[in-house]
């Protein structure tokens, strides 16, 4: 008799800061809907030195999940890449989801996330519709971004105004499957390959744009950031940076985008980027998307996606 213990279906990786009052939701809805899906799970929560009652939260839900709640405890506010690659290097599921200690599921739609990861492997990222609390849909997916869009959006956050949003797609939000060139990092699914494929989260980037990195280096390595409308996540964000735009966050974000930028050699166009390592593969990709949607919908199987040259 094999005693092995069984391999977790999905681990979820959580960072938290002073967020006591809304991380209960989070890990809540990822124990719930896991279970409805009839998923074995583990949910890594990194706790980056809160000082507020996150310690007693963690406490009470280690008594009701047992061995299924994984605890990193750090001393200070380490930021997102390094308390994310923490539990990201420890994570045993097949697959990943990253979630925001800020944000909750809303839907039962984790067994279409994990059929389309296993039937696609063209597939990287999975990013699911962001809902706000006053039930708009998020603009959670955008191009690449310039330094001419950064610095448009300057006079816009000084006047609390709306923003020029130059790296927003105009015709969002989708009501299909599509790949998309970035999506934030609230929520993520990926199969655990992936990490192993593009690596860890870059740790110079304190705090963003951690996830447009890691997006674009996962379009890089031949796999694809996909838009999936069909599973809705519930965020509470805060917009810290936006709202105090000289704040030391703020500043360390556009330091992160400066970073960013020279990383990977592009400053005020994004459409060689997008030509070499975005557009070829999504022109195979959407298509098979669109084929999967359809038997989806019509209660048949995903189509076998066909072998990759090379």
């Amino acid at each position: 008799m094999n005693n092995a213990p069984r391999t977790p279906d999905i681990s979820y990786v959580i960072i938290t800061y002073n967020d006591a009052g809304r991380l209960p939701m989070a890990i809540f809805s990822a124990a719930l809907n896991s279970r409805r899906a009839g998923l074995g799970y583990e949910i890594w929560v990194v706790d980056n030195g809160s000082t507020d009652h996150t310690a007693q939260v963690l406490a009470d839900f280690g008594q009701e999940l047992g061995g299924c709640l994984k605890i990193i405890s750090l001393a200070r506010n380490y930021g997102t890449t390094y308390s994310r690659n923490q539990a990201l290097a420890q994570a045993q599921g097949r697959v990943i989801c990253v979630l925001d200690s800020d944000a909750e599921l809303m839907d039962d739609g984790l067994a279409g996330v994990l059929a389309l990861l296993r039937g696609l492997p063209q597939v990287g990222i999975l990013a699911p519709r962001i809902i706000m609390p006053d039930g708009s849909t998020y603009p959670s997916v955008k191009m690449l971004p310039t330094l001419t869009d950064k610095l448009a959006k300057l006079p816009d956050i000084f006047l609390h105004r709306g923003s020029s949003n130059r790296d927003f797609y105009p015709d969002f939000p989708f009501a299909g499957l599509r790949c998309v060139d970035t999506a934030i990092s609230c929520c993520w699914f990926f199969r655990r390959e992936l990490l192993e494929l593009v690596g860890p989260l870059d740790e110079r980037i304190f705090y963003a744009p951690e996830d447009v990195d890691w997006c674009l280096r996962t379009w890089k390595a031949g796999r694809a950031v996909v838009y999936y409308p069909h599973l809705r996540v519930l965020h509470h964000t805060r917009q810290l940076s936006r709202r105090r735009p000289l704040s030391l966050l703020a500043l360390s974000h556009f330091k992160g985008i400066l970073y960013y930028l020279h990383k990977h050699g592009y400053w005020f166009s994004r459409r060689r980027l997008q030509q070499r390592h975005i557009r070829p593969l999504a022109s195979r990709l959407d298509p098979l998307l669109a084929a999967w949607e359809r038997g989806e919908r019509a209660g048949q199987a995903a189509p076998a996606p066909p072998r990759e040259s090379g």
